[in-house]
Parts: C-alpha cells; structure tokens; sequence
C-alpha cells in the first residue's frame, strides 16, 4: 500500500475520490408543468429528473437558480423537468468520473473545462457527450489577492505586487526588506492543483510565467517543464507556500473568520497573498467568503477588504462550462438542454453577475455559449468586467488583463506531474490514540461494527499515501501514564513507510486523554526541530477531551501555542473524532485557528476517512 513515487498519481486519485462535498438538493412538487417557449404540450406527461454536481465555489447561486428552473413550469417535448444539485470540488468530481462511482450526475458544472481535458487525457473522454461543443454558463478571473495593509506596505515602498516574478522576489526576500521585519517571510495561500480549479489554474499560470521569464520557450511543451531555469522558478514560488488548502471555499472563510479576530495593534496577515477565483474574492469583500449570497451584507463586509492583481506575466480566463455525461438518457439529456437554455437567459445572467461572476457576452448565448478561452494554444480575450466587480473591486471598468492560452491535456497533466516534484514538501506529525477509541461505531452498512481506532488505522494509512518519499513523517500516541509515546520519530516517508504501516496496525488505545500536555509537547517538538523549506505541522485527532493534570486550562495551551510571528509555525490540523458528549471541539478548533491551520469535522466516526484525505491535501 505504501509504495513509491512512480505510483503516486494513482494513489493520489484514489484517495481523493473518497471526498466527500456539501449536497444542496432543490425540492418541488411533481406536477404537470405549462410549457415555455413553445418546447412542448400545455401539460406534460411526467417528470423527468436530472442530478447536477457543480463546482463549490458557484453551488450557492446554483441553488438559487435550480429552484427558479424546478418553479418556473417548463416542459420540454412533454417532459417536466426536475433539476437536483450537489456540490463538489472540480477536482474530486474528474477523479470520481474516472474511478467510475456508482451514480454520476446526467450533468456536471466545473469550474474550468480544463477538468474535462485532463479526464480526456486519462482515457475517459468517452463519459461526455462530445455534441454540442464546450459551452459556458459563466467566466471568471484567476486573480492574486491581498489584504489592504499587505498592498499598502507594498506601495509605500514602491514596489506593487504586479507579476509572478513580483510573487517570487517577495518570497526570497521576505518582509524585512519592505520595512515589515515583525511579519517574517512572504506568505502565499494557493490550494491544491489535484482537487482545486484556482490551485490547478495557479500551477499553470506560475509555469507559463517562468518559461516567460526565463526566455525559456515561446510555445509551451513538456519538455521545458523539466528546465533547471523553470523548476527554480516555480519552486521559488512555492517555498512561500503556508499550505495548499483542499476547497477554496473553504480556505477564504478561514480568512476571512482569522482575520475578524486579529488584533488591531498586533496585525499580521494569516495569508500576505492568496492565488484564487476572482468572484470569490467579490464574496469576501462583501461579506460571503462562505460562498453563500444571502450574507452579503455592509454589517458582513471585512474591515481589511482584499485588493486583487491581475498578473500581467498572464493570468487565465476560468471558463464555468456545461458538460452533459453519455450515461444520461436521452429524455434526461433533453432536460439538461432545456436547464442550459435557462441558465444563460439574461435574467439568470444577472444573477451570476450579482455575485461577482463575469455574465457570458450577448454574441455568446446568442450562439449556444460556445467559449472563446483560448484552449490548446490559441490566444484569449477576456470577457469584460462588470458594474459589480469595478465597485467591488476596483478594477477599470476596460480592464483588459493578459490571458495565458490554456494547455492541452497532454500539457496540463505534465505540469501537475511536474508540481508535484517542486511543491513545499512537508514534515508532518500525527498525534492520535486514546482509551475511548475501543468505542464501537454503528455502521448500517456492516454486519459487525467495528471501533472508533478501527475505522481511524486504514483511513490514516490511505492518507499518508498522499505523501512523497522525501515528504517527512512521524507517529505519537497520547493517553495516561505516559502522556505521550514517540511511536515513528519524524523522518523521511521513503524511509519508515514499511515501519509506519507495521505501527499503525499496531496501535491499541488504553489510558485517558492527556490532550493538553500531548499537544504542547508535540509543538515544542515539531518547532524546535523546525525546517524552515517545509510545511511544519501536527495532525491532533481527539475523540475527548483533557482528562490529565495539566498546569493551567485550555487557555493556558493557547498562549504556549500562540506562534507569534514566527517564520516557521507549526500549523496544527484538528480532526475532533466521535460524537461523545465530552468532546472539546471549540478548543480544537481555536486550535486550528491560533496555528493558522484548518479543523475537518470527523464527529461523524464514519467519515474519517474523508476527513483525514482532506486535511493531508494541506501538504500537497
């Protein structure tokens, strides 16, 4: 199960495909519907139901708009058509569709067509309906953005983030040589190339601006990615790297709930930039950095808004299209028609540019939606910005960034290869193992339930797969009596992969809970050995909480935590395991919070599994 590097990308889609995302299911009655626009009877003979998976960061519009589209009447050829929605991660989706999980959507809505050029690479071009041709729903920017007082220190030195190499030069140089010695090193926020359209989108605009910059090569190919000039580049980039979040959505509430509680005499950015989707920039700044429109709001809106760069070394164009699958029916396919019909009319139009999307130009839905996004080489124009971005944003109103031609599959699957070797490896400790997780879990699905550290040992065995051989790991246990035991003592994963499977079978809980002086000891650890070129963190999963001595309370671990300013924090990954009454979740979660980490909800015990692959796509 653990085997080496040439195997990794099978492991790696594997594992992903066992995320699971929100699902948002739209509801109205099955009656007969009046038809629209003359597609079919007054009445129709039956319903007819599509299911719909749609990229995270737009399933909150989605949601509005299914419920316009399942309460608006239409009927197409005598069919009503009934519209359900899910979300998920563009990445995890590819990866589900090409493992072939049981009930795919009729219809999926990704954030770039470069998914589907990817799962088209990988030998699965035949799961989409290759007529008609790529359309689009909506367009949005890749954008680097900063909070106001990262700009400003930037500006009042004269020296504006405006391109990759900009990005590069402040992560060699940190902040102490723009008057900001308090901050440390630059901080980049960027998510993972494998799961993420921004982190994927990322990955190709930083290796397209190194060829440039480089004078490596005018036309993209694979064989430059491998150029000593390029890798420097990229890596360069990548060394500031915090930690590549799972789920963009998921990453800029972080922020923005971080930001909220930074103190005003103490300010240090949780991010100095961030690579992401414009229009999610537009939520943040008004308030909705969950993704959700309804919490838009002036009493919402951070006091620190983000200000945006459009790289002018090239940034790309995410293109948001309507991909029908082959195993929808002939009557569902129908439906799909009909939705997308609906979805670029003016009126659903206006709402995607409500919250912070780029509407589709007139000659495009005239003609079907057909994108012009510069695919395989060919050169991009950008789609205009709205009144609402300008405002938001402030972007000129003829703002017309410089667009990066989007790769074939071919390419876009060499340069994930290729990230992978030059991403900011990681050295990672995970903490787990106390008495209560001999606790059965019910399972429906089994005729034998098996306990809590049952279930934890193969999800914790998948997640370390995810791991290179020159990431760094290593293994503690917690309980009582002692508090905490050294199982594999971080070292290379190539090295210990065999004893680390060996170990984790292994493992039994006994004791209690020394959660407090566990944790502690873990930080002081992992800091003092600190590598600075890593990504330095802890993986604590609980399923209690302290139930040893300890000198002082969970206020008391918070301040031994607190990292301060520190170059290289030790970011700690919370994973509160089990739905026992007693379970600490909020001091996990401050936790999270304090160490500039995430918390992933395990409460149920039968998600660990998910929950472990997502908080070990922080590493790469």
């Amino acid at each position: 199960m653990f085997g080496g590097r040439a195997h990794r990308f099978f492991r790696r889609r594997h594992a992903l495909g066992g995320l699971v995302g929100v699902v948002l299911v739209a509801v109205t009655a099955v009656a007969p519907r009046v038809a629209v626009g003359g597609h079919g009877p007054a009445d129709c003979d039956r319903t007819e139901t599509i299911r719909v998976t749609s990229s995270t960061e737009k399933a909150g519009v989605m949601a509005q708009l299914v419920d316009r589209y399942n309460d608006a009447g239409r009927a197409v050829a005598g069919l009503c058509g009934h519209v359900q929605l899910s979300a998920r991660t563009s990445g995890a989706t590819k990866n589900d569709l090409a493992e072939g999980k049981k009930d795919p959507p009729q219809v999926w809505l990704p954030t770039s067509s470069m998914w589907t050029s990817l799962l088209a690479q990988e030998g699965h071009g035949d799961l989409l309906v290759s007529e008609p041709a790529h359309r689009s729903v909506t367009r949005s920017m890749l954008v680097i953005a900063m909070p106001q007082p990262v700009a400003e220190t930037l500006a009042q030195h004269s020296a504006p983030l405006a391109t990759w190499k900009d990005v590069l030069d402040l992560a060699r140089k940190g902040w102490s040589a723009y008057g900001r010695p308090d901050w440390g090193k630059f901080v980049l926020g960027r998510d993972n190339a494998e799961t993420s359209t921004s982190g994927l989108a990322a990955t190709v605009a930083t290796y397209l601006a190194a060829a440039h910059a480089t004078g490596t090569a005018t036309t993209p190919t694979s064989d430059w990615l491998n150029d000593p000039d390029v890798v420097g580049f990229v890596h360069g980039i990548e060394s500031s790297v915090s930690r590549y979040g799972d789920e963009a959505v998921l990453f800029m509430q972080q922020i923005y709930d971080a930001e909220q509680k930074q103190d005003e005499a103490a300010y240090r950015p949780y991010v100095d930039a961030i690579v992401i989707q414009e229009q999610m920039v537009y939520l943040y700044n008004r308030g909705a950095p969950g993704g959700d429109p309804a919490q838009m709001s002036d009493e919402r809106q951070p006091r620190r808004p983000l200000r945006v760069v459009y790289p002018q070394d090239g940034t790309l164009e995410l293109d948001h299209p309507f991909v029908v699958l082959a195993s929808a029916t002939p009557p569902q396919r129908r439906v799909a028609e009909d939705f997308y019909r609906f979805l670029v009319e003016d009126d659903q139009q206006r709402l995607f540019a409500d919250v912070g999307f780029r509407p589709l130009p007139a000659s495009s839905t005239e003609h079907g939606g057909n994108s012009e996004n510069g695919e395989n080489g060919e050169q991009a124009t950008a789609t205009r910005p709205t009144e609402q971005l300008v405002r938001t944003l402030g972007i000129p109103a003829d703002q017309m960034p410089a667009l990066v031609p989007i790769p074939d599959g071919k390419l876009l699957a060499a340069m994930l290869e290729n990230w992978d070797r030059v991403r900011r490896k990681a050295r990672v400790l995970l903490l787990d193992v106390s008495g209560s997780m001999n606790e059965p879990v019910d399972d429906p699905d089994k005729a034998v339930d098996r306990t809590k550290l049952q279930l934890m040992i193969p999800a914790a065995e998948r997640a370390l797969t995810l791991l290179d051989d020159d990431d760094e790991v290593g293994l503690w246990t917690f309980s009582s009596g002692p508090a905490y035991t050294e199982v594999v003592p971080v070292s290379p994963v190539g090295t210990v992969r065999a004893a680390l499977q060996e170990r984790l079978r292994g493992l039994r809980a006994r004791g209690d809970t020394a959660l407090f002086e566990a944790t502690q000891r873990a930080s002081e650890m992992m800091t003092a050995n600190a590598d600075p070129e890593r990504i330095n963190a802890i993986v604590l999963l609980s399923d209690g909480q302290n139930t040893e001595p300890y000198r002082g309370d969970a206020k008391a671990l918070l301040a031994a935590l607190d990292p301060g300013t520190s170059d290289t924090p030790v970011r700690i990954f919370t994973v509160p395991y089990g739905r026992a009454d007693n379970a600490d979740v909020g001091t996990l979660a401050e936790i999270a919070r304090l160490t500039r980490a995430a918390q992933y909800d395990a409460r149920n015990p039968l998600d660990i599994d998910a929950a472990f692959v997502r908080v070990f796509r922080n590493f790469g």
